[in-house]
Order: structure tokens, then sequence, then C-alpha cells
């Protein structure tokens, strides 16, 4: 999964680099939204612990 929020970041920057700053701005905003949502999932997981 966090291969392809750094894979949607990398078609961002591209796009951005050769002047397609409509589809990263949209690549952007899906990575941010996949990646809130990665973190989300990570930090309400309940953590398996035996003492």
């Amino acid at each position: 999964m966090m291969s392809l929020i750094f894979l949607l970041l990398l078609i961002a920057m591209v796009s951005a680099f050769i002047g397609k700053k409509e589809v990263g701005y949209a690549f952007f905003g899906v990575s941010v939204v996949l990646g809130l949502y990665w973190f989300h999932h990570h930090a309400t997981d309940t953590l398996s612990i035996l003492l």
C-alpha cells in the first residue's frame, strides 16, 4: 500500500514537471487521501501485546 502512495506521488511530481498541473494536483490529492486513510488504519488498530 505504501508503494502505491509513493507511486502516485511520483506520477504527480512528473506530471507537474512536464506541465500538466491539473493532473498533478489530482494525483497528489488522491495520494493524500490514501495516506490519511492508511494512517487512520494503523493509528486505530489494536495492539495484541501479551504481557
